[in-house]
């Protein structure tokens, strides 16, 4: 089963103030949606260009598509919180996919969850405070031969000691003024 986050996307730390978001590009994305009758099946494929841009769907952005395809803040969230993969609050800048599957559960993923959410303070589905880790779950990665196993960023991680998951996600907090593309090529 994966997870993503369900909140609020007004939710945010007492005291912090809301970013700014610039609409420019999720605007030049809706403005492409055809102004046919039949234009709401551009929504998914828009809400994945959207996410693509923003790395999330942020509520501005939102109630522009919500104008263009003339349908509710309902409609559209009931597609988000149909689909796992389509978020509606920032994540953070490395996704953490721990799989779940038989093999990774026995061979130690729930403690893997557990040591991440003793040092970052985060369940399936949240984002730790400095927004640098995101953790969902999988129900399998396809990878059993090496459980128990993770995705971080594009990185697949097998066999992963739950013992190290603190070294494991050290090596990405360290990278924080990269961006993972540039991580990744860094390390290819």
């Amino acid at each position: 089963m994966e997870t993503n986050a369900t909140a609020c996307a007004t939710d945010q730390a007492p005291g912090e103030e809301e970013k700014p978001i610039d609409v420019t590009r999720g605007k030049a994305i809706i403005e492409q949606i055809s102004n046919t009758p039949n234009n709401r099946r551009y929504l998914i494929p828009t809400l994945q260009k959207i996410q693509d841009v923003y790395r999330y769907l942020p509520d501005p952005v939102i109630k522009l598509l919500m104008a263009r395809l003339k349908i509710s803040r309902a409609e559209i969230y009931g597609v988000i919180s149909f689909y796992p993969q389509l978020r509606i609050t920032e994540p953070g800048k490395y996704i953490i996919k721990l799989c779940y599957g038989t093999a990774c559960f026995v061979k130690g993923a729930a403690i893997i969850a557990n040591k991440i959410r003793d040092e970052y303070h985060i369940r399936p589905g949240e984002t730790d405070k400095s927004k640098m880790f995101t953790l969902q779950t999988a129900s399998c990665l396809g990878n059993c031969g090496a459980a128990p196993m993770a995705i971080i960023a594009e990185d697949t991680h097998g066999t992963i000691d739950p013992e190290q998951t603190s070294a494991l996600l050290a090596s990405y907090r360290d990278r924080k003024d990269e961006t993972p593309a540039e991580a990744e090529e860094i390390t290819s």
